[in-house]
């Protein structure tokens, strides 16, 4: 209960609502999570796994999200304990082919939970240590997960995009954090891995585009619409990934052909999905719309993201979203201070400068 309240409590901080009838909403969130987390600590330190502690770590995880604060990581620490929790227990595989109401909720709550793993990998400034400490969750550690099996091409209706993609953006953050550093004044030369895992995304790029993939997790049938909103929504995060892909392991600048090719593709689809509508893939959009923004190196492009993440904005009216904007809105002052007029320096470079 603590967990559920705190994530209202979350949720209306992200939209600017500071008070309700005179009582800070901060306080009543500092209120919860002093009460409720020695609990669920209690809890986990028994060694016992159920639906509901994992529902309730997800939970916490999320509201971290929501009222995440610069210094403030600990939505991180218990993204590690949800982590160790299901790579001792096992029973998340079952979630892969729901059966009953309980374990299709819980496929979307570990849906959620593989969402949010994709926070971490997107390139970002190292986050120092919280001045004052809050209370974290305490698990115990187990052995590292064994190899699943081989994830989904078919488009999730909890992700918007398909297991498969999210395993791809995984292996981009591993490899580039495992390239050893180049020489001064080189680049690092990409892996035969880099090249393989380019490869295999330009392959789903195009076999998605001749044979959609199914939709799966949602048991409504869905309208030609929805389903059209659906497969753009799963095409925007392969370009998107693409990118990443080209900035990290092959260190491509913002005007280099290949990035420049795949943020038209974005930006042809972004312009063709129903935009600013609550009840639409469109809500998905922050990760896309951030990356299309940060390779953003002309003022028409610049003006094309900044509609876009307002219709985000108007969709959604979240916290997260005035964020990526001042975000893209300092990169792109930067990069004009520098004369980066080409896109050379990576966002997350960039944005390391200015929380220095």
């Amino acid at each position: 209960m603590s967990a559920c309240l705190a994530l209202s409590a979350a949720g209306f901080l992200s939209r600017g609502v500071l008070s309700l009838d005179g009582v800070e909403i901060s306080k009543i969130l500092g209120h919860l999570q002093s009460s409720g987390l020695p609990l669920l600590r209690s809890a986990l330190e028994t060694g016992q796994m159920n639906e509901t502690l994992l529902a309730t770590c997800l939970i916490w995880c999320l509201s971290d999200v929501f009222t995440y604060r610069q210094g403030t990581s600990s939505w991180r620490i218990h993204l590690q304990g949800i982590r160790a929790l299901l790579d001792g227990d096992r029973t998340h595989r079952s979630f892969t082919n729901p059966s009953g109401a309980i374990q299709v909720a819980m496929k979307h709550l570990y849906q959620l939970y593989l969402s949010l793993r994709t926070l971490p990998y997107i390139p970002a400034a190292e986050i120092s240590e919280p001045a004052a400490p809050r209370p974290v969750l305490a698990v115990q550690k187990h052995p590292g997960p064994k190899p699943g099996p081989a994830p989904s091409p078919a488009i999730d209706g909890f992700l918007g995009y398909s297991d498969e993609l999210l395993d791809v953006i995984q292996q981009i953050d591993q490899l580039s954090r495992s390239t050893s550093p180049a020489p001064a004044g080189h680049l690092p030369q990409p892996s035969s891995e880099a090249a393989s895992l380019l490869e295999r995304v330009k392959t789903m790029i195009t076999r998605d585009a001749h044979a959609p993939p199914a939709i799966v997790s949602i048991r409504t049938p869905l309208s030609p619409e929805y389903g059209r909103e659906f497969l753009l929504c799963h095409q925007i995060f392969q370009q998107a990934t693409l990118i990443h892909l080209y900035r990290r392991l092959y260190h491509l600048p913002s005007r280099a052909a290949p990035i420049q090719s795949a943020v038209g593709e974005m930006a042809d689809m972004l312009s063709n999905m129903s935009q600013g509508e609550p009840c639409h893939t469109w809500v998905a959009m922050a990760m896309p719309l951030f990356t299309l923004g940060c390779e953003a190196f002309t003022e028409a492009q610049r003006r094309f993201a900044l509609d876009k993440v307002n219709k985000l904005e108007e969709c959604i009216r979240s916290l997260h979203v005035r964020i990526i904007r001042r975000a893209l809105e300092d990169i792109w002052e930067l990069r004009a201070r520098l004369g980066d007029s080409g896109g050379e320096l990576c966002a997350s470079q960039l944005l390391g400068a200015f929380l220095s």
